[in-house]
């Protein structure tokens, strides 16, 4: 199931500008923090918080956003603990 792409600009904290592009499923807004999480194939990952502050702009494709955001805060909210 396609759930559609995400682009975010933020800063570094080298201050350089960068935007990076990852599925809908791997970014969340939590506790004032955006939420990056990459999953590598033998199950381990990385979670990166960027703080609200340093994001310049996030666009997000529509597509089954919704439900999958929701999951998906679930999911970063038990992870994050």
């Amino acid at each position: 199931m396609d759930v559609g792409t995400a682009a975010i600009t933020y800063e570094t904290p080298e201050e350089d500008v960068v935007t990076e592009r990852v599925d809908n499923e791997r970014v969340a807004y939590v506790d004032d923090h955006w939420v990056l999480w990459d999953e590598a194939d033998d199950g381990t990952g990385t979670v990166r918080r960027i703080p609200r502050e340093r994001v310049h702009e996030v666009e997000r494709s529509v597509d089954e956003v919704e439900r999958k955001a929701r999951d998906l805060l679930e999911t970063a909210t038990s992870k994050l603990g």
